[in-house]
């Protein structure tokens, strides 16, 4: 950007010079010719005089030749300025030593001679040329105050001129011609531009709040005051008000123009600035909600920024922990570093076709630690483009997946034992019924042709038998049922009321028998398994009924509570209850917490509950007192799948 501005200044620096110099040229040959008049004719105005032009044709070769820096045009400089500067100081002096023998007419008696403004100008302005490229920051401050006086000097002479000021009250100005004055107001501000400081080109150039206030309020000053100056001349002039009254209006006016615009002006910079902090504030806000996402990223995953080329510019901490290199390790290098040698070439050929295309990529890789450790990142590479929409560099952010890796391979390898199992114990409990089919038909038909011939002790140990095959019986029908449950289940929508009703018409000769009431809420409509939500629902419901105190009429109530994801049942008894230590193992299967003689039962009931519940998605637990009943509670997943 600096840069920029110097050439721009060493252009305007020599355009000021050849315009300058094709200028003065031009009333140098028509004075040669005998044809100045004409100069008069094209400046509107008295010819420039000769001496004036000479001097300007100096100072544009002393400016020309500042901008090279060979012997040659350093001396051919050097001799320029100090031709204007002995020229502006003969006529200073020829002016206040009008006796003095070394007068300028003396020497030049047809070009007239330039006045004392004009020549005290050229000699600041030699100054200013030979000073313009030192390397002294005080010279270069006394430069700038040097040219601001020839600007002041001259753009004072113009305002004269265009006011049409009489002479008498400008007497030591108005001598300077208009375009010499324009030629040194353009002059003295391009080479103050040049000598300025950046602060300075800032202020002039900027985008900064004191450069917009100065371009807003610099133009409005001057021209008001050109205006109101050539209005109120006008007036007084032409005896339209007095000079007292005129300078008082002139006053009134401006005091209130100024304030007035002042004004406005503050109002647009106070909005200016109240949507400057407007922006400021949401600025922070966004700043401080991205830094709060970053500081959530960097604490839960990998991350780091390669250049287009694959290498490392920066990495976080998580990456350095996991990796177990260090951050000067890896800045610098490629992944090449993480590489596991698990995934062939071809995937990360794919992978660079893909961000190299600007999409996203996504996967899994598997990377190698420092250390030779092995670990699973889930990935995604971001590609970012700049403003021609070309990819500059990779965001690529982790997660360490490796243990749900792992517990996802083992809970595969777990569903497929699990499955394995059931085959099994369905073969088995299946196979099982045949021999023991045959050992109690072999029971029965030695029980038929030899009971009479047996003593009691043999007929009893018949009946052990026969009791002890009927038991393995529903142990095995028990088994065979719980491998069976789930393997035809079908999702439908269930009317639990409807369930609940059917079951209680099912269970009326034991309701009856046992004077039992069975109650419910109203229920909802459940995406289930059926058979199974209702296999549920009657085990629960049984149980209820039969472990019961003797001479109790059971009670037992199904209910039900909306739980956002689901909905939590409960069937509650008044029962016989559990004991404390026993509440962990109910849902065991074939666990029996009471004797055979007492209640009816294989033990397998709640582990079918169990099981039943776990494939809707849910929980199964129990609240229970002892000898004050129990509540069984269960939850189904409302958007079963």
């Amino acid at each position: 950007m600096i840069t920029k501005i110097n050439a721009r200044k060493a252009k305007n620096l020599k355009n000021i010079g050849l315009i300058t110099l094709a200028f003065s040229t031009t009333i140098i040959l028509l004075w040669i010719l005998g044809l100045n008049s004409i100069s008069g004719l094209i400046l509107g105005g008295p010819p420039m005089d000769l001496i004036t032009a000479f001097s300007f044709f100096l100072l544009s070769l002393g400016i020309l030749a500042s901008q090279r820096r060979s012997f040659f045009f350093i001396f051919l400089n050097r001799a320029a300025i100090i031709g204007v500067l002995i020229i502006s100081l003969i006529t200073i002096l020829d002016v206040f030593l009008a006796n003095s023998a070394i007068s300028l007419g003396n020497f030049v008696k047809v070009s007239g001679s330039m006045t004392v403004a004009t020549a005290l100008s050229f000699l600041l302005m030699g100054g200013a040329v030979w000073a313009i490229y030192s390397k002294s920051e005080q010279i270069k401050l006394i430069t700038q105050f040097i040219l601001f006086a020839i600007l002041l000097l001259n753009t004072a002479s113009a305002i004269i001129f265009v006011l049409n000021i009489p002479g008498d009250s400008a007497s030591f100005l108005i001598p300077i011609p208009f375009f010499t004055s324009l030629l040194f107001f353009w002059l003295s501000a391009i080479l103050s531009h040049k000598n300025a400081p950046q602060e300075f080109n800032d202020l002039l150039f900027g985008n900064y709040a004191g450069s917009k206030l100065l371009k807003v309020v610099a133009p409005y000053n001057f021209f008001m005051i050109v205006v109101m100056t050539f209005t109120l001349l006008y007036l007084i002039n032409n005896n339209v008000v007095g000079l007292n009254s005129g300078v008082i209006i002139y006053a009134v006016i401006a005091v209130f123009v100024s304030v007035s615009y002042v004004f406005v002006v503050g109002i647009q910079f106070n909005k200016k600035e109240q949507e400057k902090e407007k922006f400021e504030r949401a600025f922070h806000a966004s700043t401080k909600e991205i830094q709060q996402y970053k500081e959530a990223l960097d604490s839960s995953f990998l991350v780091d920024i390669t250049d287009v080329n694959g290498k490392i510019i920066s990495v976080n901490d998580k990456f350095c922990e996991v990796s177990k290199y260090d951050r000067n390790e890896l800045i610098g290098k490629k992944h090449s570093v993480n590489k596991s040698g698990y995934h062939p070439e071809d995937f990360f050929k794919e992978l660079w076709a893909t961000i190299k295309s600007g999409e996203i990529w996504l996967g899994g890789i598997k990377n190698k630690t420092k250390d030779g450790k092995f670990y699973w990142a889930h990935t995604a590479i971001v590609p970012f483009k700049n403003e021609r929409n070309e990819i500059y560099q990779f965001l690529t952010i982790r997660q360490d997946i490796t243990q749900h890796t792992q517990m996802a391979v083992q809970f595969e390898s777990l569903k497929q034992r699990n499955k394995e199992l059931e085959q099994f114990t369905y073969i088995a409990s299946h196979d099982l019924q045949e021999p023991l089919r045959t050992v109690r038909s072999i029971i029965d038909i030695l029980n038929d042709e030899y009971s009479s011939k047996l003593d009691e002790d043999a007929r009893l140990s018949f009946e052990f038998m026969i009791e002890a095959t009927d038991r393995m019986s529903e142990l095995i029908k028990g088994l065979l049922d719980y491998s069976r449950i789930g393997r035809t289940k079908k999702i439908k929508i269930v009317d639990s009321n409807e369930i609940i009703q059917e079951i209680i018409i099912d269970l009326t000769t034991v309701i009856k028998g046992e004077k039992a009431v069975v109650t419910s809420d109203k229920l909802p409509l459940l995406k289930a398994y059926k058979i199974e939500l209702r296999l549920l629902f009657q085990n629960l419901i049984s149980n209820a009924i039969k472990f019961q105190k003797p001479g109790t009429c059971p009670k037992v109530h199904v209910s039900v509570q909306d739980s956002l994801d689901y909905w939590r049942f409960s069937v509650k008894d008044n029962g016989i209850g559990i004991p404390e230590k026993n509440k962990q193992d109910v849902f065991a299967i074939f666990k029996r917490l009471n004797k055979r003689s007492n209640y009816e039962g294989t033990g397998i009931g709640l582990a079918h509950c169990e099981k039943i519940v776990h494939m809707h998605g849910g929980e199964i637990w129990v609240d229970s007192i002892e000898n004050e009943g129990s509540t069984f509670y269960f939850t189904i997943l409302k958007n079963l799948i």
